[in-house]
């Protein structure tokens, strides 16, 4: 049982991140109302899932006031609902997220063809059909489901099983799931991605080796290939045997020999000896390292972009989810609990809203910035910065055509993430 402070400490917890949980949210929900063109399937996921964690965040607002107001109280009863039904919710939600981009890479949906009612069916109703009937559970001996626990009021510890198979299992089938999916559609992205480029670079070796077919009559090679030309020169000089001296005839005509020298005659022969495979080759061993740095690379940013959507979102499951976990297993041991486990708790479960805002600005972030741009304009920027805005969108534009290729569209996680920017003109 928690002293006064120890008590205390924890509704205090609970609300600042319940609060800060519920500003994000409502941040994200106006984004995504105002901007239409952050309206993709990703962002729209991750918008129901804000949906769920607004129900969330109220119940850890609520804190320990329905503990006080007693285990048969209305706030009491509705807290523990919320609890059960929407702080689950998140980890439906990732799993939804996982399964439709599973289907757009391996199916080949249509990103865009998605029927929201069905993902909300399962996602909202798979927690309300959990957590509305417990409240028509109870029996003589340990009471009703929903009632006091050691932070806030969910389902009481009499009733140990039904908390363990009505969340935490149906939590961590959710994200096993996800993390099984997303390790399936990322090696499918990075293994096709990286044939595609090696498919590329073949054929960009092919088109140089019929260049140098096409100027293999010059002597000259460029620099660095794998060529060495030797060229010698021999001169030789050699003097007349004798001098003869001839009449002068009557009339004399120029003839090419004129300017030569009469005393000497000088021979040039040139040589050019080519050898191949002059430089040694590099190792093989090296080879297969380069080769294996450059698949794991990641500066190609529809791979920078797969990372960020998919498993951060399961991330921040996991974060919320693991000290919950952690707090379960030892109640199951020992039915008392450390205070540090239950501050774990405390401050990690009310922010899943913060975690899907901070997922939803950073993988939009360049959406949002244009949307300013075409809502306030230059007007309150210095020239300076309207040139170096100007600079920046054109360099955007100039490497759209570098990183596109084939695999750069068919998911809705941001396989089509590179965004084409338009180009303001400046009188």
């Amino acid at each position: 049982m928690a002293t006064l402070a120890q008590a205390h400490t924890l509704g205090l917890l609970e609300r600042i991140g319940g609060c800060t949980s519920l500003v994000a949210v409502l941040f994200v929900l106006l984004a995504y109302a105002l901007i239409p063109k952050v309206r993709n399937p990703r962002n729209t996921f991750i918008m129901f899932a804000c949906v769920a964690n607004l129900g969330a965040s109220i119940a850890c607002i609520i804190a320990r006031d329905g503990l006080n107001r007693g285990e048969d109280s209305s706030l009491c009863w509705a807290q523990s609902f919320l609890l059960h039904m929407f702080m689950q919710s998140d980890a439906w939600w990732s799993l939804g997220m996982s399964f439709h981009t599973f289907l757009v890479v391996f199916g080949r949906t249509d990103p865009n063809s998605l029927s929201m009612w069905r993902y909300c069916l399962v996602c909202f109703g798979g927690p309300f059909a959990t957590a509305f009937p417990l409240f028509f559970v109870s029996d003589s001996i340990r009471g009703p489901v929903y009632g006091a626990t050691n932070v806030w009021c969910w389902i009481r510890d009499d009733w140990a099983s039904i908390r363990l198979f009505t969340s935490y299992l149906f939590v961590w089938t959710c994200i096993t799931g996800s993390v099984v999916l997303n390790t399936i559609v990322g090696y499918r992205i990075f293994a096709t991605r990286n044939k595609i480029r090696n498919f590329s670079s073949s054929r960009s070796q092919h088109s140089a080796g019929h260049d140098q077919l096409s100027s293999a009559s010059s002597p000259a090679h460029p620099h660095g290939s794998p060529y060495a030309t030797i060229v010698t020169q021999v001169s030789i000089t050699r003097a007349p045997a004798a001098v003869i001296t001839a009449p002068t005839p009557t009339h004399s005509y120029p003839t090419p020999q004129a300017n030569r020298s009469s005393s000497q005659e000088q021979i040039t022969h040139s040589s050019i000896i080519t050898s191949h495979n002059v430089n040694h080759q590099t190792p093989r061993i090296i080879k297969a390292a380069k080769r294996a740095m450059t698949k794991f690379r990641l500066q190609d940013p529809i791979k920078r972009a797969y990372l960020r959507t998919t498993f951060l979102f399961t991330l921040s499951v996991l974060v919320s989810w693991i000290p919950a976990s952690i707090n379960r297993i030892r109640s199951l041991q020992n039915a008392a609990v450390p205070f540090p486990y239950q501050v774990a708790m405390v401050s990690v479960m009310p922010l899943q809203g913060v975690w899907n805002a901070v997922i939803f600005y950073v993988t939009s972030r360049k959406t949002l910035r244009e949307w300013a741009w075409e809502k306030w304009g230059f007007s309150s920027l210095e020239p300076a910065s309207i040139a170096g805005v100007a600079t920046e969108r054109a360099v955007e534009e100039a490497n759209i055509g570098h990183h596109q290729d084939p695999t750069d569209s068919g998911s809705d996680v941001e396989l089509n993430y590179i965004l084409r920017v338009p180009v303001k003109k400046f009188k």
